[in-house]
């Protein structure tokens, strides 16, 4: 019988190795928090950083998505094969290597000497730019998920090692939430590099640890690690094609749901900014749920309210007026939430052995980046509008159906797929009838529609008039039949724009116009014979629609010269233009181009204009509140402004519209006829206005909130 000494020795024992453990769980943690959490915050910092350089073409963008797209799998893949083939002191020296490198490589901001020059095209200047400040830390922060589990399942076998990647997307969440409402409105760009970096060294200093405790494990552990390797090939002998399909299939279904949804909510559905925010986290908050504990995962019950709000969306039309946009963009948020807790939920249900923890992350990696390789890069060149919604909402109800038939009762945390093989045919034949019957029908007045990197552009006609479309926001419109040339929308001869046009032609028989944001060229419709107007656009379907389906450009008796690309780089080049009038018309969507919006923007603005130029800014705007914003920039540089607001229509498809017009002209110009309605703005209004730089610029602080 053991002494009591003897008992209380052991207890302590017993306590300090729990005491121990708990400590290195926290590490661990601590780890893969931080981790995630400096991946999601590099990438809209260095984005803020290259696009006033590079502009927002598609070249751009596509570069920038699969840079971080492969280096994301790269991370996965590296964890894979330095856990699969290296024992663990030596994979503890070689990713002390990479922290060291990544840590030399900062900081991530760019100085001005990687500013490119000249007008080649921008791919490889900025894959190189991306690639000497971004990669090493983003691929060492991209492999810290699996690569940290998998030294912990060194220490812990069991399947409480997985709970880590329910932590690294909390890590995801936070970060994609504090950026846009905390970091980026208190902190300029070279400040939110600063504090990058100060936090990515913390980083090297927590991962470091967990490295060198690697190269403290005794010499009997590489035997260990055969052991680990043997029984690794004996596991992934026991893998299936099921096992594979499951692990890049789901994840690569609820990647393009989280993507289609998205850019249908917040492009057909109610534009508002920030909106993108709550899908991302609903798929986020699934990764949390799913991997977090078995427990939370009720197939038979997600899939019953997954599929009732399927239902509601196809009842949409039966819903009071006012209540038909907020229930179809909830029940897509349903359907989203649904499908990605199915389909993570199904993959964390078959998470192999920690033997195989890499490899099984490396795939849900490789089936996300397809995903959304598959939306943003395929898609657009296959399909003219967004086919890919119906489809992958098809392929959701198959998933949903099966789900909901394989599970036994409503309370069970698993499927059994032996229940649904004898209907699987007959849901594989709904599901394609569906996908076929969504991806024929179309709108009967549409006479044209394209798809690019921007979205989907369509062309509306009926008796009256043709119309440009973007979303559920209309681009310009014209008449049919003798007042084709007559301008619409934002442009009628009372809107501010309109005013200012009349009022300077009638001072000079000839003038020079600039114009950023073709539209189906209205603008065109105030051009005289004499006059020269540069027309800047970054979309060539937009101007390759306004001479295919509008007369404006066409009728217009002015010289008109067309410019495709971002319309600040364009006039960063174009150095021998100078406008009696330059005007910017790139504002009255949620996803504004900020580039365009600066200090140094507007300076650049001022630099392009003639004596006693003018500037007009368009700023009409639902949810965002850009008119205090000019007025202070304009101010900046010396151009004092005024607001002219219609806030009636003149003339039938006329809107109400708001318009900053700046010029350095004494008051005789704005007491003419036309101008005498602008508004001088209120100084303390204007003072309390954010200054936008390109060092520090934020959406939130124009934000018009909803009131209580």
């Amino acid at each position: 019988m053991p002494s009591c000494t003897s008992d209380v020795s052991g207890s302590t024992a017993n306590s300090n190795i729990a005491t121990k453990q708990t400590t290195s769980w926290f590490v661990f943690a601590g780890a893969t928090l931080l981790g995630a959490f400096l991946v999601f915050q590099v990438q809209p910092v260095i984005s803020k950083c290259v696009l006033p350089w590079f502009g927002g073409t598609p070249a751009v963008w596509t570069t920038c998505l699969l840079f971080f797209q492969v280096l994301l799998f790269a991370g996965y893949l590296y964890a894979h094969c330095i856990r699969r083939f290296l024992p663990p002191a030596l994979q503890g020296i070689v990713h002390l290597v990479l922290l060291c490198a990544a840590a030399w490589s900062l900081p991530i901001a760019p100085s001005d000497a990687w500013k490119p020059v000249g007008t080649e095209d921008p791919t490889w200047a900025l894959l190189w730019l991306l690639t000497a400040h971004v990669a090493l830390p983003y691929f060492v922060l991209s492999s810290t998920g699996p690569l940290v589990q998998a030294w912990l399942s060194y220490e812990n076998q069991s399947e409480s090692v997985y709970r880590l990647y329910a932590l690294s997307n909390v890590g995801s969440l936070v970060a994609l939430l504090s950026y846009p409402f905390v970091v980026e409105p208190l902190l300029s760009i070279e400040q939110q590099s600063v504090f990058w970096s100060l936090a990515f060294y913390a980083f090297v200093v927590v991962d470091g640890w967990l490295a060198i405790c690697l190269l403290r494990r005794q010499k009997g552990n590489s035997t260990t690690n055969n052991e680990e390797s043997a029984e690794g090939q004996s596991v992934l002998a026991k893998l299936g094609v099921a096992d594979w399909s499951v692990w890049i299939g789901l994840p690569a279904l609820a990647s393009v749901m989280l993507l289609v949804v998205t850019s249908h909510v917040c492009q057909d559905i109610a534009v508002m900014p920030f909106l993108w925010v709550l899908p991302l986290s609903l798929y986020l908050l699934s990764f949390i749920i799913s991997f977090d504990s078995p427990n939370w995962y009720r197939p038979k019950l997600i899939a019953t309210f997954t599929g009732l709000a399927f239902v509601v969306i196809q009842l949409k039309g039966w819903f009071p007026g006012n209540w038909q946009m907020p229930m179809e963009a909830l029940s897509y948020l349903v359907v989203l939430f649904g499908v990605c807790l199915l389909c993570h939920g199904e993959t964390a249900a078959r998470k192999p052995a920690t033997q195989r923890l890499t490899l099984y992350y490396a795939l849900i990696s490789f089936g996300g980046a397809m995903g959304g390789i598959l939306v943003a890069l395929i898609c657009p060149l296959v399909f003219q509008d967004y086919r890919e919604l119906p489809i992958a909402m098809s392929l959701s109800i198959g998933v949903v159906a099966i789900t909901f038939l394989a599970s036994r009762s409503w309370m069970t945390t698993t499927c059994d797929w032996k229940l649904s093989k004898r209907i699987n045919g007959l849901i594989v034949a709904i599901i394609g009838f569906t996908a076929v019957v969504t991806t024929l029908t179309n709108r009967t007045d549409t006479i044209d529609q394209r798809r690019n990197f921007f979205g989907v552009l369509r062309v509306e006609n009926d008796a009256e008039r043709v119309q440009l479309v973007h979303g559920n926001t209309i681009h310009g419109i014209q008449l049919h039949g003798p007042e084709r040339m007559t301008p619409t929308s934002y442009f009628g001869h009372s809107s501010g724009v309109g005013r200012l046009i009349h009022t300077m032609q009638a001072e000079s028989p000839e003038m020079r116009i600039g114009v950023i944001g073709l539209g189906c060229g209205v603008l065109a419709a105030y051009g005289r014979d004499g006059d020269t107007m540069d027309m800047y656009e970054i979309n060539p379907d937009v101007l390759a629609i306004a001479e295919e389906h509008f007369t404006f450009l066409s009728d217009c008796p002015a010289v008109i010269e067309h410019h495709l690309g971002d319309g600040r780089l364009l006039l960063e080049r174009h150095t021998d233009k100078k406008f009696d009038l330059l005007i910017l018309d790139a504002f009255s969507s949620d996803a504004i181009p900020a580039h365009l919006l600066t200090l140094e923007a507007m300076q650049l603005y001022r630099e392009r204009l003639a004596d006693n130029g003018v500037l007009a800014v368009h700023v009409s705007n639902n949810h965002l509140d850009l008119v205090p914003l000019t007025h202070r920039l304009t101010q900046a540089i010396g151009m004092p402004s005024r607001l002219i607001q219609n806030n009636r229509r003149d003339q039938v498809y006329t809107r109400p519209s708001r318009w900053v017009i700046a010029t350095d002209r004494d008051d005789a110009f704005w007491e003419s006829e036309h101008l005498s309605v602008a508004q001088k703005p209120d100084a303390s209004v204007v003072e309390s206005a954010p200054l936008w730089t390109d060092q520090h610029h934020n959406l939130a602080s124009v934000l018009i909130w909803p009131s209580l």
